[in-house]
């Protein structure tokens, strides 16, 4: 009852704030049926049209919110994602100027494992141009109908809608100081997605590989020159973790403490290990569970184009 109330809560404040609140809603019936009770007078909260095929549920979700509403600044988050009024206003400012918004995450209350994926997500923007991968971004609806559907038989769906946008031709704004509160998974979850964002990332051949070698390599060095060079490349690796990450801090300082710089060692060595158990996956059930259903594809065929 305290997640529907906190729901509740959220949905009155995005309809004060000036949104039309659609909710999607792909729960069992009874689950569905206690949701109506509690959010009825909130928002509009629907089925998802069985019309729509994909084996990732969330695009099938996303399509029929499209198809119901008439808005044409449209923002789609996932259950964990928190707007406020503000940034609601600044999204919608952004998307004059863009045809699709991608905006940025942080997380907010920090559990142990939160600070490992906050190190994640400084490392992505340490690195990456663009920034982190966000669980939520906003689009106009005129666009979404002018450039079709994506491929939603994926696991890593968000970004792969990102970059079907791009591919055809639409305009990205790239929002990298723009953030966007997002809540901490259970512990139980968290583990459950350590090896599907593993698998999500297996078309960036060079990364998996990378996170592939780091232990054989450490291994290795052990054995041909002993503990002292295994200690030494170990220590190098944290060295350009914890620096990267203090790179993807820099403009996101107010969301990001500045020790969560330093658990991105303890990162890096976590997706070592996951890539194994995502290539487990990969290799014995040729794909990964979301959902009711196992997923091959981790990303689709805009990935590589969306990038360019």
């Amino acid at each position: 009852m305290a997640e529907l109330a906190d729901f509740a809560n959220y949905f009155q404040l995005l309809a004060e704030a000036g949104c039309e609140v659609l909710v999607v809603d792909g729960s069992p019936p009874d689950v569905f049926a206690e949701n109506e009770r509690v959010w009825g007078k909130l928002c509009r909260h629907v089925t998802v049209d069985p019309q729509y095929p994909y084996l990732n549920g969330k695009v099938n979700g996303i399509h029929t919110g499209v198809a119901l509403t008439d808005c044409e600044r449209i923002i789609v988050g996932d259950d964990d994602i928190r707007y406020t009024p503000e940034n609601v206003a600044r999204m919608v400012a952004l998307l004059e100027q863009y045809e699709l918004v991608r905006p940025q995450n942080y997380f907010k209350p920090l559990p142990w494992w939160g600070r490992l994926e906050a190190a994640r997500m400084l490392l992505n923007r340490g690195i990456l141009p663009t920034g982190d991968y966000p669980g939520t971004c906003g689009f106009r609806r005129s666009t979404m109908l002018r450039v079709g559907h994506y491929d939603g038989d994926v696991l890593f769906d968000n970004e792969e809608m990102v970059r079907h946008f791009a591919v055809k031709g639409a305009s990205i704004g790239y929002a990298t100081d723009f953030f966007i509160q997002k809540l901490p998974p259970t512990l139980q979850k968290w583990w459950e997605q350590r090896p599907r964002q593993a698998y999500e990332d297996f078309v960036m051949r060079f990364k998996t590989t990378l996170f592939l070698a780091l232990i054989p390599v450490g291994i290795l060095l052990a054995w041909l020159w002993g503990t002292k060079a295994a200690l030494g490349y170990g220590l190098g690796v944290a060295i350009a973790s914890i620096l990267i990450a203090f790179k993807g801090r820099s403009g996101a300082e107010p969301f990001f403490p500045i020790n969560i710089c330093f658990f991105a060692p303890l990162w890096v060595v976590e997706r070592s290990l996951s890539v194994y158990w995502a290539v487990y996956w990969w290799l014995v059930h040729k794909g990964y569970p979301f959902g009711d259903k196992v997923i091959a594809k981790g990303t689709g065929r805009d990935w590589i184009a969306g990038a360019r």
